[in-house]
């Protein structure tokens, strides 16, 4: 995947962020697993979409008027079976009628595990920075989240990992999955090396929540933030 050409279709589009189906496309080009998803046009298409990845799947609208797809109801978990993503296409199709919709994203609900958050922004010092967090419905709440400059290093990346007060969660404290560090930290890398790499571009990223689990970790939603 050409990433620039990606950012300046956007841009020709007089879009300043990426739609989620855009966004995850990039990350799984630069080396990140994403849950196995397709972006659908008709009911027909979702149908399918949905039996081609197996139940249950998650159903999101895609369109530059609606960013915030959880605060306009944009987002259906846990659909079942074809009954449950035809009721949500058509729903979908009513209540977003009036907005321009690049199509519906048809995604393999991920199971639950630890919400992570990976970002970036800005510094107006340093220049590209990224954070690692606990993520979720939490990241506010909390705020246990750790900043390094980018490009990161594995081990500065394992050094972060290990500075957040809930790292005692990563190692499987009271049932929640172990996490794989290693592999965390790449993440931590590769979104680091992204910001780092197209810092004429990425304004901030906000990968939010990451679900680690037994299978592995997953970005479930993103976002890239143009300049």
């Amino acid at each position: 995947m050409d990433i620039v050409s990606v950012f300046e279709n956007v841009k020709k589009e007089n879009r300043t962020a990426l739609l989620e189906h855009e966004a995850k496309q990039i990350l799984k080009s630069i080396g990140v697993e994403i849950p196995p998803l397709r972006i659908v046009k008709t009911l027909d298409e979702a149908i399918h979409a949905g039996n081609e990845i197996g139940f249950p799947v998650v159903m999101k609208l895609m369109s530059p008027q609606v960013l915030h797809k959880t605060d306009f109801g944009a987002v259906v978990i846990g659909l079942k079976d074809k009954q449950d993503v035809e009721k949500t296409f058509l729903d979908f199709m009513k209540k977003f009628d009036n907005v321009d919709i690049h199509g519906i994203l048809v995604e393999k609900m991920v199971q639950s595990g630890l919400e992570l958050i990976i970002g970036t922004n800005i510094d107006s010092t340093f220049g590209p920075v990224i954070l690692f967090g606990v993520g979720g419905v939490l990241v506010e709440a909390l705020k246990d989240v750790v900043f390094r400059m980018c490009p990161t290093t594995k081990e500065q990346a394992l050094s972060a990992i290990g500075e957040i007060k809930a790292k005692v969660l990563l190692d499987g404290y009271r049932g929640f999955p172990i996490v794989n560090k290693d592999e965390l930290a790449e993440f931590i890398v590769k979104i680091s090396n992204l910001a780092w790499e197209h810092r004429k571009y990425i304004a901030e990223m906000d990968i939010n929540p990451i679900i680690a689990n037994e299978e592995g970790i997953f970005p479930v939603d993103a976002r890239i933030i143009l300049k």
